[in-house]
C-alpha cells in the first residue's frame, strides 16, 4: 500500500484532506512512508485533525534527501549511511528526520562553493577557476570604459549635479521650505543647478574635480573580487599588498585554482568525518575519496615534471622529475636527513650533559569525532576540523614557549605531528634541556595541556590517565632518542623502514600514503625542529662540493673576505659536507642560539633581470623605466627575493658573502632546441617591454592619488553608477543585447519542414 493511501485511510476522507496529504508526500517522496506511519500513529491517538497539524508542523522544515544526495554522487553512499544513522539516533522518527534534514542542508551549503560542486573532478574546478578570474578581468575592463565616460562628461560639463537637493517635507510654511531649497541649491558644487531655481553663484564654493584614474578601476575591481571570494568562502589577498598585486591575484586563474582546490578538499573531508567514514574501521586517517584525489593530483604533477626539463649554463639537462628525485622531494632522502639531524643532535646533547624527554600532547575530546576504543560517534564532538585542532595545539605551545622564556628556560629538539585514526592531530615532542630544568618544563607542559576539560583526565575508577599528556624520560640503557621517534618519522613519510604495521593493525604501505594525503589536505606541517640552527645554511653550504673548490678560491680572491669569516665558513663547510650535523651545530653556536648570533646566515637579495632583452628605454613609447625594468617581478607584480648564498660574519661589524647558487637553470619543455640565454634559429625575439605600449589619454590620470583622494573618487564613481543617466544607458544596452540575441535566433532558426512542391524550387519559403 502506498504512503498516500495508508495516510488517507486514517484521515477525514475529504478531497481537501487528500490534496493536503498529496502535496506533502509528493514534495518528500523518499520520506513519504515514514511520514505516513507517523501520521497514522497520531491519527489513531488524537484524531485526524491533530494528525494534519502534526504533519504540517513537522514536515515544513524537511528537505527531500534525494535532491541533496543526487548532487554529490561520488560520496552519496557515505551521506546516505550518515543520514540513516541520524534518523535512528533520534528519540522519535520525526526528530531523527529533522536532524538528518538539517545536517543534509548544512552539507549542501558547505559542498557547494559558490556555484562549484566540491565533489566534481579537477577539470570542472579548473574551468570554474578560469571563469572567476575572467569575470574579474572583464569587470575591470568594463570599469575602464565607465571611468573614461565619466571623465569625458565631466570635461564637457554634462555630468548631473552631485547630491541633488530636494525640498524637505516640513511643518513650516511653503515659502519657508522653498527658501531652504534655494539655499541648498546655492550651496551645490555644480554650477548648473536643476530648475526651477538657479543658485546664487556668489555663495557657491568652487574646487577642481580631478579626473578619475586607473586606481579607481583597481579599487572597484578588487572590491568586486573580494565579494566573489566571500561567496566562495576563501580568503582574499591581503589588503596590505599593493593594489596592482591584489588585482593580479584575483584575476589569475592559477590563484583561484589553488584556493578552490584547498577549499573543496577540506570541505569534502570534513563532511566525510562527520559522516563517520574516517576511523580505524573505515578509512583510517582520512577518507578514501581524499586519498584517491591526492593520488590523482600526484599523478598529474609527475606527468608534468616528466614533460619539462631544466638546462644550465654548462649544457647539463635533466627533467624536473629527475631533479625532484635527487632532492628532498624523494621520501628516502627526506627521511635520511631527518634521522641524521636527530641522531647528531642527540650526540651533541649527550656531550653537553643535557636530559632528553619525550612528550605526547593530545587535544581534548571535543576535537575527536569518534571514540578511540570502539570507533563509535563521540557525543562531545563539536564539529572542529583537524586544522582547528592543530591551531589549538599551536596556541598551547605558544603559551608554553612564552612561559619558558619568562623563566629563562631553553629547550631544543623536534616536533612530530601525527594523526589519530579519526584524523585528529596530536604532537610528539622530543626535547633536550638542562637537567635542573626538566621538572619545571614537564610541569609547565602538563599544566597547559590539561587546563581544558580536566574532568576528562580521570577514568571510571577515578584514577588520572595520560590520555591528554604523557612524559617519558629518555633511558639510554634501553635505546637512543632517535629510536623513540624513528617509527614516527617513518610512519609520516613512506612507512618502509622500522615497522610493517601501525598500532591500529594496518600495513604501513597503505597507511603512509593516507597520512601524507591527510597532511596535504589540511595543510599541516609534520616535522619542525626547535632551538636548532637554520637548515637553510646546512643545505646551501652543501652545494659547494669538492667540484667547486677552485671556484671558491677564485671567489675569495676577488671578494677578499675577512680572515675570521673565511675560517668560520671553511670549518662549517667541511662539517656539512662530511655529514656531521653535531659538529655543524657546535660551530653555529650550539643549541638555543638566536639566529642573529649565529656566524652564518642566508644571503637573500632582490632578484634582477639580467637577460639580453632587458632595456630601460622603450623604443616604442620613448619612456624610460629606470630601475623598474631591472628588478625582477613575480607573477603578480611583486619584487622577487631569492637566496644567492650565505653571509659569514667575522668579528663585530665584518661580514662576507659567499655565492652558493653556482648553476643558472632555464626550465623549458622537454625536447626544446632553445639554448640558455640565446635565441634559437628561426625563433622570434622577445618583445621590447612587458607593459602596454599605449600612452595615457586625457581621460585617465596617470598619477596615483592619495588614499583619502582615492576613497573620495571611488564614492563619486559609485554615485555616478547609481545615477539615472547611468541606469538608462545600461538598460538601453541590455535591451539592445536582447534584441540582438532575438534577431540572431530568428536568423539562424531551422526552417520547419513541410510538403515539397514544384513551386518550392522556384519560390523558397523565406521569399514567399
Amino acid at each position: 500500500m502506498s504512503a498516500l493511501a495508508l495516510a488517507f485511510q486514517h484521515s477525514s476522507g475529504t478531497q481537501d484532506c487528500y490534496t493536503f496529504l498529496q502535496a506533502h508526500f509528493e514534495r518528500l517522496p523518499s520520506l513519504a512512508q515514514q511520514l505516513a506511519e507517523g501520521y497514522v500513529h497520531v491519527s489513531k491517538r488524537h484524531g485526524h485533525a491533530a494528525a494534519n497539524r502534526w504533519l504540517r508542523r513537522n514536515a515544513q522544515e524537511l528537505t527531500e534527501p534525494s535532491f541533496v544526495l543526487g548532487r554529490f554522487l561520488p560520496i552519496r553512499p557515505a551521506l546516505t549511511r550518515a543520514m540513516n544513522a541520524l534518523v535512528n539516533r533520534g528519540s522519535t522518527t520525526i526528530e531523527g528526520l529533522q536532524s538528518a534534514s538539517h545536517w543534509l542542508k548544512s552539507v549542501e551549503k558547505r559542498l557547494v562553493i559558490g556555484s562549484l560542486n566540491a565533489t566534481h573532478d579537477d577539470e570542472a574546478l579548473v574551468n570554474h577557476a578560469q571563469a572567476q578570474a575572467a569575470a574579474i578581468d572583464k569587470k575591470a575592463s568594463l570599469l575602464i570604459g565607465d571611468i573614461a565616460r565619466v571623465n569625458r562628461l565631466q570635461r564637457l560639463g554634462l555630468l548631473p549635479p552631485a547630491g541633488r537637493p530636494r525640498m524637505a517635507a516640513g511643518n513650516g510654511p511653503l515659502s519657508e521650505q522653498f527658501r531652504d531649497y534655494q539655499d541648498a541649491c546655492a550651496r551645490q558644487r555644480n554650477q548648473f543647478t536643476p530648475p526651477p531655481f538657479i543658485g546664487n553663484f556668489r555663495f557657491q564654493k568652487w574646487h577642481y574635480m580631478r579626473p578619475l584614474g586607473l586606481s579607481v578601476v583597481q579599487a572597484a575591481a578588487i572590491e568586486f573580487g573580494r565579494t566573489k571570494c566571500k561567496l566562495h568562502g576563501i580568503a582574499p589577498p591581503s589588503d596590505k599588498l599593493a593594489s596592482k598585486t591584489q588585482l593580479a591575484r584575483l584575476s589569475c586563474s592559477l590563484w583561484w585554482r589553488r584556493k578552490l582546490r584547498r577549499q573543496c578538499g577540506r570541505a569534502v573531508e570534513q563532511v566525510m568525518r562527520e559522516a563517520h567514514r574516517v576511523h580505524k574501521q573505515a578509512g583510517i586517517y582520512c577518507s578514501d575519496f581524499t586519498v584517491e584525489r591526492r593520488r590523482s593530483q600526484k599523478f598529474r604533477n609527475n606527468a608534468l615534471l616528466e614533460t619539462m626539463e631544466a638546462i644550465n649554463q654548462e649544457g647539463q639537462a635533466f627533467t624536473l622529475a629527475e631533479l625532484a628525485e635527487k632532492g628532498l622531494a624523494n621520501p628516502d632522502h627526506r627521511r635520511a636527513e631527518l634521522m641524521l639531524r636527530i641522531s647528531d643532535t642527540e650526540a651533541e646533547a649527550r656531550r653537553l650533559g643535557h636530559t632528553g624527554m619525550f612528550y605526547t600532547i593530545t587535544t581534548p575530546s571535543r576535537f575527536h569525532p569518534v571514540i578511540q576504543k570502539n570507533s563509535r560517534r563521540n557525543r562531545k564532538y563539536d564539529g572542529s576540523t583537524p586544522r582547528e585542532a592543530q591551531q589549538y595545539l599551536q596556541g598551547l605551545w605558544a603559551k608554553v614557549r612564552a612561559k619558558l622564556a619568562r623563566d629563562d628556560i631553553g629547550v631544543y629538539g623536534i616536533r612530530v605531528v601525527e594523526p589519530h585514526h579519526d584524523g585528529t592531530p596530536h604532537w610528539h615532542l622530543l626535547l633536550w634541556m638542562k637537567p635542573e630544568d626538566e621538572s619545571a618544563i614537564t610541569q609547565t607542559l602538563g599544566e597547559y595541556a590539561e587546563a581544558e576539560s580536566p574532568e576528562e583526565l580521570y577514568d571510571h575508577r577515578g584514577e588520572k590517565t595520560t590520555a591528554r599528556f604523557d612524559a617519558k624520560r629518555i633511558d639510554y640503557k634501553k635505546g637512543t632518542a632517535a629510536g623513540y621517534v624513528a617509527k614516527y618519522i617513518s610512519k609520516n613519510i613512506n612507512g618502509e623502514q622500522f615497522m610493517e604495521m601501525d598500532k591500529y593493525g594496518h600495513e604501513m604501505k597503505t597507511s603512509a600514503p593516507r597520512i601524507e594525503a591527510w597532511a596535504s589536505v589540511w595543510g599541516i606541517r609534520q616535522f619542525q625542529f626547535i632551538g636548532l640552527p637554520s637548515v637553510t645554511v646546512w643545505r646551501e653550504v652543501r652545494r659547494l662540493t669538492e667540484k667547486q673548490d677552485q671556484m671558491l678560491k677564485d671567489w675569495e680572491a676577488a671578494t677578499r673576505p675577512h680572515p675570521c669569516a673565511a675560517q668560520r665558513f671553511a670549518q662549517i663547510r667541511k662539517a656539512a659536507n662530511a655529514g656531521q650535523w653535531d659538529q655543524f651545530l657546535r660551530l653555529m653556536g650550539g643549541p638555543m642560539t638566536k639566529r642573529k648570533d649565529q656566524p652564518v646566515r642566508p644571503w637573500v637579495e632582490t632578484k634582477m633581470n639580467t637577460g639580453p632583452n632587458v632595456e630601460q628605454f622603450s623604443r616604442a613609447t620613448g619612456e624610460y623605466y629606470g630601475a623598474e625594468a631591472v628588478v625582477a617581478k613575480g607573477r603578480y607584480g611583486e619584487e622577487q627575493k631569492v637566496t644567492f648564498g650565505l653571509v659569514a660574519t667575522g668579528r663585530a661589524g665584518f661580514s662576507s658573502e659567499y655565492m652558493t647558487r653556482v648553476y643558472k637553470w632555464e626550465v623549458r619543455p622537454k625536447g626544446s632546441r632553445s639554448g640558455v640565454g640565446f635565441q634559437a634559429e628561426g625563433e622570434a625575439e622577445s618583445p621590447w617591454t612587458r607593459v602596454t605600449n599605449c600612452t595615457q589619454g586625457p581621460d585617465i590620470e596617470p598619477r596615483e592619488p592619495s588614499p583619502a583622494e582615492l576613497k573620495a573618487q571611488l564614492a563619486r564613481f559609485k554615485e555616478w553608477q547609481g545615477s539615472e543617466i547611468y541606469q538608462v544607458e545600461r538598460d538601453a544596452e541590455y535591451e539592445d543585447a536582447i534584441a540582438a540575441r532575438e534577431a540572431a535566433r530568428i536568423l539562424f532558426a531551422p526552417v520547419p519542414k513541410r510538403a515539397q512542391s514544384e513551386e518550392d524550387e522556384y519560390f523558397p519559403p523565406e521569399l514567399c
